[in-house]
């Protein structure tokens, strides 16, 4: 059971009960004869043969279709992967589309998942047959049905208005984790506010429970309309183009339940480049709005970050205390130094 609360810029639609999932997907299913939705797989060789990807394909191939299209877009595989993801797919009802995005002799475009993301959509922008997009993040063993029907009846069901929706959930299983996200994300752009002031796209990004997770659904035209960064600024970098291209009101994000599993990335590696790619992708993004980007500028930000870093770890341990999880609070102080070293300038 959640709550209903509604702060900041951006609606919440919030998951209060369970008994109206099958529902949605009846109801979704046929909103989708009159505005169809295709769903994008950002997929790297290494999630291929992976058991959450066999049950992604398991739960789609399951239930009512309100699927017209899916698209697979890959980078890092050989030919050998590219048709084994071809034979995996094939038990699934709807048309599939698969793009092999760095393949050898391949020219232009974004690296990583933000490549893969950002051919799937012009892949379905030029094709047009499709009103409603979703992008689903491939590594995500607990994946259901019902959460991406939800997310998708967002944007077609007309009567709510909305044309892009992120989904949000707590990263949270036998103990805390989502760590680049509480640890640094969030504290960072407390920071920003501290240094900066209150500026309209920071107050956007703040509205967002969880602004890296990689679950949204969009309008074609929103879709059509959004350049997207390369790798893991990938999920920052949408939302500030959504922030200059619509309106907050036409703007919300949906509950998806508790137990979200993602693949768990290694702190010391993974993580810390994960977070320098965020935050140049951030930065770069405010300097478009006219903050400035000189060093004074950055060395002041680090500084904050360190003060509200601090106190998001302390939330943190109090939050897994209460909850009676486990808490390494000194393997947390060392990622939080982590962190603090890519904002250093």
């Amino acid at each position: 059971m959640s709550d209903f609360a509604q702060n900041g810029l951006i609606c919440t639609l919030q998951r209060l009960n369970d008994t109206h999932l099958d529902k949605i997907e009846r109801k979704l299913a046929r909103l989708a004869t009159a505005r169809p939705i295709a769903l994008v797989l950002p997929c790297h060789g290494a999630d291929l043969g992976r058991p959450a990807l066999a049950h992604i394909i398991a739960e789609l191939a399951a239930g009512p279709g309100f699927l017209r299209e899916i698209v697979v877009s890959m980078n890092g595989v050989t030919a050998e992967q590219f048709a084994q993801a071809e034979r995996s797919f094939v038990a699934l009802p709807m048309r599939r589309t698969f793009l092999w995005n760095d393949r050898p002799g391949a020219v232009g475009g974004l690296g990583g998942k933000g490549g893969n993301v950002a051919a799937a959509l012009r892949h379905l922008a030029v094709e047009g047959t499709c009103a409603i997009i979703a992008t689903q993040d491939a590594d995500v063993a607990s994946f259901r049905r019902q959460d991406l029907a939800r997310l998708c009846y967002a944007v077609a069901e007309p009567r709510l208005g909305f044309e892009f929706a992120k989904m949000y959930y707590p990263r949270v299983t036998d103990r805390l984790y989502g760590r680049v996200s509480r640890l640094f994300l969030a504290p960072l752009l407390h920071a920003l506010v501290r240094v900066a002031g209150h500026q309209p796209l920071l107050g956007f990004l703040l509205s967002f429970r969880y602004p890296l997770a990689g679950e949204v659904a969009m309008t074609r035209e929103t879709a059509a309309a959004l350049r997207l960064a390369a790798g893991w600024g990938l999920e920052v970098g949408q939302l500030c183009e959504v922030f200059r291209h619509l309106d907050p009101r036409r703007v919300c994000q949906v509950g998806g339940g508790a137990g979200y599993d993602h693949k768990h990335q290694p702190a010391a590696t993974a993580l810390a480049a994960m977070a320098a790619e965020i935050a140049a992708e951030l930065f770069r993004q405010l300097a478009a709005e006219g903050l400035p980007a000189d060093r004074a500028f950055h060395a002041a930000v680090a500084t904050a970050y360190r003060r509200e870093a601090d106190l998001a770890l302390q939330r943190s341990a109090s939050l897994a205390l209460i909850n009676d999880l486990p808490f390494d609070e000194d393997a947390e102080r060392a990622m939080l130094a982590t962190f603090a070293a890519t904002l250093d300038p």
